[in-house]
């Protein structure tokens, strides 16, 4: 006669739970991880941070001042923006800071230099960073596989107050929102927010914007009523978008607002901040932004322009814009050097790609200045313009 024995099944999480000897901190992460990617992101195992130049570390531009405007400024720390639509007159800067909490030595601070009235319908105030498409496939957005994600930052700001981190997907128009609390005001503090899987809506894997990650300093009615997403995807709307703030920055010249080790990362646990080296996150900040050194050759092409060929230290998103820091520029040749180009405008060439910058730059030469002559650029602090070619999102 064949006898038959089964066995109870056993959780084993539950077992070791029970067990007398203490699992640790990063034990008990390592057993509450429900993906092996959470616990690859927890043993540090490839790159975790969705974010470039988190640490704010990186700073092309410098300081940007006077913004006011309904677009998005870059400024301060690479890849940062303030978007201000405030018919009130709200005017802000955007810098980098250099005092950061814990491990960071570098913040990105938004400071209001003049007050603005209270902000009515659509309105809004927000620091913004697009992540690009590529850079999100393996989120699964759309699939099955579809995967949660965090996000974690320190933060600080004179309010203390409810905030709202925004994320927004333009590839079927989905948004998803959490709120946090400023329980000190002038006081660094740590957040951490999950937001479930979308399976709706797939993101197309190229060089587009592919999720943004939002900062919202303050709002208007229109986009603050209703019931907030609280971690859960949705189809954009008007009234739930940033419901729940109640920090209203720029409505004082005494507001500001900084943050840093910002992370956005596969999973539901946090891992701690991946600091990546300065010369790698340089790298990944120049595939949207850009400036041209002293010391490139270019040619005159008339009594009034010279074209300069760049070569680009890495490639770019797309074929990048180009502006002037200002209108006076410093060249020189093998004859003379400190040749002067002033009311300078540059325009960009036909033969521009993401790797090589072609561009003229036109203006009101001196004297000394002979067509056809190979010139080199030699800004200084008379004639300071510089080139900046940016292909952000």
């Amino acid at each position: 006669m064949a006898v038959k024995f089964t066995k109870p099944e056993i959780n084993v999480r539950e077992k070791l739970a029970e067990l007398d000897k203490p699992s640790g901190i990063a034990g008990e992460a390592m057993l509450r991880a429900e993906t092996p990617q959470e616990q690859q992101a927890l043993i540090g195992v490839g790159r975790r941070n969705l974010i470039i130049n988190g640490a704010n570390q990186v700073n092309q531009r410098g300081t940007a001042t006077g913004i006011n405007t309904a677009a998005f400024t870059y400024g301060g720390p690479d890849r940062r923006n303030l978007y201000v639509n405030d018919a009130g007159g709200a005017v802000f800067t955007i810098s980098q800071g250099t005092s950061g909490p814990a491990e960071f030595t570098h913040t990105c601070r938004i400071d209001c230099t003049t007050a603005g009235d209270a902000l009515t319908g659509g309105q809004e105030i927000k620091s913004e960073q697009i992540i690009e498409a590529y850079d999100v496939s393996g989120v699964g957005f759309g699939t099955t596989s579809a995967k949660s994600l965090t996000v974690s930052f320190w933060i600080k700001s004179n309010q203390a107050a409810a905030y709202v981190l925004w994320l927004y997907r333009a590839d079927g128009s989905r948004h998803n929102s959490a709120v946090y609390n400023i329980n000190s005001a002038n006081t660094w503090e740590f957040k951490t927010l999950t937001f479930a899987p979308d399976y709706s809506n797939t993101v197309a894997v190229d060089n587009t914007a592919g999720l943004g990650v939002a900062f919202i300093l303050n709002t208007g009615p229109t986009f603050s009523n209703g019931t907030s997403p609280n971690g859960n995807w949705e189809a954009l709307t008007s009234g739930n978008r940033y419901a729940g703030q109640t920090a209203t920055i720029g409505s004082s010249t005494s507001d500001y607002f900084e943050y840093t080790g910002l992370q956005v990362e596969i999973g539901k646990v946090a891992t701690p901040f991946e600091h990546r080296s300065y010369g790698e996150e340089l790298a990944l900040c120049q595939r949207y932004f850009t400036v041209m050194p002293n010391g490139i050759l270019g040619v005159a092409a008339t009594t009034a322009a010279v074209v300069y060929s760049y070569h680009l230290p890495t490639q770019m998103r797309t074929t990048p814009s180009v502006s002037l820091t200002s209108t006076n520029q410093r060249q020189g040749d093998t004859v003379a050097q400190g040749i002067s180009l002033t009311s300078a405008s540059v325009a960009i060439s036909t033969y521009a790609n993401s790797s090589v910058a072609a561009f003229t730059i036109s203006g009101t030469p001196s004297t000394n200045f002979t067509p056809y002559r190979t010139y080199l650029y030699e800004g200084n602090g008379s004639f300071p313009a510089q080139v900046h070619l940016s292909a952000e999102l």
